[in-house]
């Protein structure tokens, strides 16, 4: 079973819960969590409707492992609370937060929500999403307002774009500063930051898998776990790029054995030249033509991050495998119900 105390969600898919082709198939795609989505892509005519299909769809989503997670509409929060927060909701995710009062109130009708349907209390995670100047400003009394709040992030997408009145696909980063003031108050609040780093996009394209690679391996190495798009062409790639490569175990697998041949001497560092490494008795170090370089430092710190590295890997692992299991059965459910 994937842990339970740190749920990863390095690739989900945000569809709109209207469209039953999209929510009936989500549990092959794959990924770590599906966004059902009650704002964007659900028409006003459709609000109503959109929110009669959220605690049907929850088991649904839920099939392949994927945890069931639901955007809903800022100016709707009391109404689209109450259509989701159902058992197997995992986290409601609310767009446009910009004032502290906005999160204690949807923590108060969520607690209110558990307590009628049998939840367990504190299950269901806000996600608060800043999208504008004034959620920027505001971005740590945001993030501390409720311990539901596990994870922080936003101030880049169209929104904030029409709300700074600057060009959405630029070769630049043109959200550089909210982002890094948003980051910077998750960390500071002790909550996981849902970011990452720049990667150019003029086109647009929402189902570029290279792209999506990219961006993920980008974001893993910047220290943010958490990724996200509209195209099941991206879930693959995502998944990927937030796995550390083989190169990158092994290096971390020989920064820990050299740091336990340091701790025997007394010592707390050492310099030593990789590219003298006897790769026949040592796991492979990341050697010269990296980033690195020829010569490594070893020390307690680059011990601490190595470690991070494979518990990751480790996570990533377990959730893989959480994940194939539930496809397992739902199949094995499906041949046993089908007519010989």
């Amino acid at each position: 079973m994937a842990s339970t105390l740190r749920r990863l969600k390095r690739s989900g898919l945000t569809m709109p819960i209207v469209t039953p082709r999209f929510i009936n198939n989500a549990w092959h795609r794959g990924c770590d969590y599906i966004n059902m989505d009650l704002e964007d892509s659900v028409p006003p005519h459709l609000k109503d409707a959109a929110r009669n299909l959220v605690r049907e769809s929850i088991p649904v989503v839920n099939k392949g492992g994927a945890d069931a997670v639901c955007r809903i509409n800022h100016d709707l929060m009391e109404a689209d609370l109450n259509a989701a927060i159902w058992p197997g909701l995992m986290q409601v995710n609310y767009p446009k937060a910009e004032y502290r009062h906005e999160i204690q109130r949807m923590d108060a009708i969520i607690t209110r929500l558990e307590a009628e349907r049998g939840i367990r209390p504190g299950t269901v995670e806000i996600g608060a999403n800043i999208e504008t100047a004034v959620g920027v400003a505001n971005a740590y009394e945001i993030v501390t307002a409720s311990p539901r709040v596990r994870e922080f992030g936003g101030a880049a997408g169209y929104d904030m774009s029409r709300d700074l009145g600057v060009e959405m696909f630029v070769p630049f980063d043109q959200f550089v500063y909210g982002k890094g003031e948003v980051e910077l108050a998750a960390r500071a609040a002790g909550r996981e930051p849902h970011a990452s780093p720049f990667t150019p996009n003029i086109t647009g394209s929402v189902s570029d898998p290279d792209r999506a690679f990219a961006e993920a391996d980008a974001a893993r190495k910047c220290g943010f776990r958490i990724g996200g798009g509209l195209h099941p062409a991206v879930v693959e790639p995502q998944i990927r790029g937030f796995a550390p490569s083989d190169d990158e175990i092994s290096d971390a697998q020989w920064v820990l054995q050299e740091y336990r041949n340091l701790v025997r001497t007394g010592e707390t560092w050492v310099q030593i030249d990789v590219s003298s490494v006897d790769r026949e008795t040592s796991p492979r170090p990341m050697v010269a033509d990296s980033y690195l370089g020829r010569h490594r430092v070893i020390d307690r710190y680059e011990a601490a991050r190595a470690e991070e590295l494979l518990h990751w890997q480790s996570l990533c692992q377990e959730r893989d495998q959480e994940k194939a299991e539930a496809i397992d059965r739902v199949r094995a459910t499906e041949a046993a119900e089908s007519p010989s």
